[in-house]
């Protein structure tokens, strides 16, 4: 199942993609909602951030070669973007008032379905209701001061998800690439994150219970080149084979 959030008549609701339609759904399904017969084409509907996580955890340093990997830090860098920080494909990226060192960050989001806590592996991997694509945007760190990574990684627009959860993605030797408008910035394996599931959702879940809802982006592939800034009517995009591409603009 491909799910999705749209809007439509001034409402916003989910929905389930089916033969270039889209089935209303009463609700998120792991709320316990159903599929309706209303319908709409494709074209009619506006597609949006395909859910409202509670919280959005960020996996750092989860890849082979990413900055600050050592053989003494074997743990990712874990960080909490807002919900606030959330948008949908094609939804502007927007800089905070001050900011212009700003780059996007491709990653593959696990979109939570069952409560998790302290969870063991077989209990993790029926936790996962699906992958969803998503942009970690970051800005440059405040002189190094902003230890918390709260103004680095959680302003408004700050975390793209799209364009829908798939519920049939498997991972396995599945490419991700990331592109600066048409120059490709990373490029990797999802099997190359160096704790993936079910082995990541027992660890977080053992000092952080994860909600139903809930999104974890796993980390982006390392650089293939130097790192590019946003500049007004550039875009981003990452595409993850198949699952599928998120893309958006940035407007300064």
């Amino acid at each position: 199942m491909k799910l999705i959030r749209f809007e439509i008549g001034g409402g916003q609701f989910y929905g389930e993609i089916s033969n270039k339609f889209v089935y209303q759904w009463s609700d998120a399904p792991w709320i316990n909602g159903k599929r309706l017969t209303k319908k709409y084409s494709l074209e009619e509907v506006k597609i949006i951030a395909p859910c409202k996580p509670g919280k959005v955890i960020g996996v750092a340093v989860n890849y082979p070669g990413a900055t600050g990997l050592s053989s003494e830090n074997r743990r990712p860098l874990i960080f909490i973007k807002p919900s606030s920080s959330v948008i949908g494909p094609n939804e502007n990226i927007r800089p905070p008032n001050g900011i212009d060192k700003i780059w996007g960050e491709g990653e593959l989001g696990i979109v939570i379905g069952k409560k998790l806590s302290k969870a063991n592996s077989d209990e993790a991997m029926e936790g996962i209701f699906g992958y969803t694509i998503g942009n970690d945007v970051s800005c440059e760190n405040n002189s190094g001061w902003d230890h918390h990574l709260a103004e680095s990684k959680c302003a408004d627009t700050f975390c793209v998800l799209g364009p829908w959860i798939d519920t049939q993605f498997h991972p396995a030797k599945q490419g991700i690439t990331s592109y600066h408008n048409k120059t490709l910035m990373r490029k990797g394996l999802c099997d190359e994150r160096l704790l993936k599931e079910p082995d990541l959702l027992v660890w977080l879940s053992s000092w952080m219970t994860l909600e139903p809802g809930d999104v974890i982006l796993t980390g982006a592939p390392s650089r293939v080149r130097e790192r590019i800034y946003f500049i007004d009517g550039d875009y981003f995009s990452c595409e993850i084979e198949g699952l599928g591409i998120l893309s958006n603009p940035f407007k300064a």
